[in-house]
């Protein structure tokens, strides 16, 4: 693993970045550091890219993080009195318990299929909040934007059947009602403006080397809102499957590039689900359904998941 400053400079000498301001800061409850680099708005995407593409070498995730704090002074200093590591988020979930990024690595990868499960079964009742009442709103978008919806009788009775009991099980069952009519994967059905990648304007950046390879141990050191013990395992997941690399971390907001999209309407629903499950603010703050978020995720290359209080 790349640890010195002058393996970096020596690293970069052939790239724009040849001159930029670089600094090491320490992990804590960790013998690691982070090494950073100063990047500005206009060149932070080409300067992840090129450190993605030094990966190899350096043993070492680049990530973009900006400063939330007043500018107290030079880039160095801001970036050093920013806490990027803080522990605090992180002792809320687990209490108690040993907060180091090891032992949260070790954690999430103890985290089995069933456990995922059970989250997003958890987090779809927690999020059926009124399902009468997002019954009807749910037929009312859906009238309004195909002109025709199912009957609110008809999904009474699949209500007291037991086959619908939250909003997700709604949003299976109103996504086949649309795939029946061969209008679920229209593109042009709704804006994807709400997957806009954030652009933290006037603010210090910072482009961190985290001491891991892995995309998705990067929430192990970078406490996010919506938590590390499922959303570990889920980058896991989402990587795997669509070749999705954490490219920028805004404590509350995640910006991923993706290799590959859902290859289905249904495969996509899923995604959407996983989502907007582990992160309701990625649609709520909008007014978009999962069905709609689904759409989207059929034809994005860049994923925004934002989770905020």
């Amino acid at each position: 693993m790349l640890n010195t400053l002058e393996s970096l400079r020596e690293l970069l000498k052939e790239t724009f970045l040849k001159d930029a301001d670089i600094a090491q800061i320490k992990i804590p409850l960790t013998n690691e550091i982070a090494i950073a680099i100063k990047v500005d708005l206009e060149n932070s995407l080409n300067s992840w890219i090129i450190l993605k593409d030094f990966l190899s070498q350096t043993q070492r995730y680049p990530v973009i993080n900006a400063c939330w704090g007043a500018s107290i002074g030079c880039w160095e200093d801001n970036i050093k009195s920013e806490d990027f590591f803080s522990r605090f988020y992180f002792s809320e979930e687990y209490p108690d318990m040993d907060l180091s990024p090891q032992t949260i690595i070790a954690r999430a990868n103890l985290y089995s299929d069933l456990d995922l499960d059970t989250f997003l079964n958890e987090r779809a009742q927690l999020n059926t909040y009124d399902l009468d009442a997002q019954i009807l709103t749910e037929l009312e978008s859906t009238k309004s934007q195909f002109g025709s919806a199912p009957s609110e009788l008809e999904i009474k009775e699949h209500i007291q059947s037991g086959a619908i009991a939250t909003i997700v099980d709604l949003e299976h069952y109103l996504f086949d009602w649309e795939i029946q009519q061969q209008i679920a994967t229209k593109p042009e059905l709704g804006s994807s403006s709400y997957l806009d990648w954030y652009q933290p304007k006037g603010q210090t950046l910072a482009l961190l080397l985290l001491p891991t390879p892995h995309s998705w141990e990067a929430l192990a050191y970078l406490a996010w809102f919506g938590g590390s013990k499922a959303a570990i395992p889920l980058l896991t997941r989402w990587h795997q499957t669509y070749g999705a690399k954490l490219v920028c971390h805004y404590g509350t907001m995640l910006q991923l590039l993706v290799k590959r999209k859902p290859k289905t309407p249904q495969e996509a629903l899923e995604l959407s689900i996983q989502q907007v499950l582990l992160a309701p603010c990625t649609t709520m703050l909008s007014g978009i359904s999962i069905r709609n978020h689904a759409r989207s995720l059929l034809i994005a290359d860049r994923w925004f998941i934002h989770e905020r209080p």
